[in-house]
């Protein structure tokens, strides 16, 4: 049986940003799988219209597409949290603790950089966009910025919950 103290030591540290990182990407999550919803009513009204009614509605096709975008940002730092990102399980699960606590560490200190490039781009497309006073070319002549700025936010959100998940890998032991 394990003291008190050696018990504490085996478990990760739960810190205040750590639980901030995990809420954030929980919102973004949620905020994501209610777009999900929004996506399929104007998708179904949409088909109504058109079949039903003869009377297609422009620019639908158009919005759900900046909707998924949105969609796949806002999701990403919560699949990550959870672990249901993509990566090659096969290597992970034919090593050892030890070596599969390295492989953690790259796997999210890739995350991490891939991110931050992404957040670097995304930024200054929607500068750019701003400046230039980009608008979408299809029937909702959206300006491009705004759907732009779900790249800015779902980057930040991943690198937010990469580093997190990091700093968590790091606080643990290593095998």
């Amino acid at each position: 049986m394990q003291s008190e103290p050696a018990r504490e030591e085996a478990q990760p540290a739960s810190s205040l940003p750590l639980k901030a990182a995990s809420a954030l990407s929980r919102l973004g999550g949620a905020l994501s799988a209610f777009l999900i919803l929004v996506v399929l009513a104007i998708t179904v009204v949409s088909v109504f219209n058109r079949y039903a009614l003869n009377a297609p509605i422009m620019g639908v096709d158009e919005g759900t597409g900046f909707l998924v975008v949105a969609i796949v940002m806002l999701g990403a730092a919560e699949a990550l949290r959870r672990g249901d990102h993509i990566r090659i399980d096969i290597l992970f699960d034919r090593t050892g603790p030890r070596l599969r606590w390295w492989l953690e560490l790259w796997s999210f200190a890739g995350v991490l950089c891939f991110s931050a490039l992404l957040l670097v781009a995304a930024w200054r497309t929607v500068q750019f966009s701003q400046a230039f006073g980009a608008y979408s070319t299809g029937y909702l002549s959206v300006p491009m910025w705004i759907p732009q700025s779900t790249l800015v936010i779902g980057s930040a959100l991943l690198g937010v919950a990469a580093l997190a998940a990091l700093l968590e890998l790091i606080g643990r032991r290593r095998p």
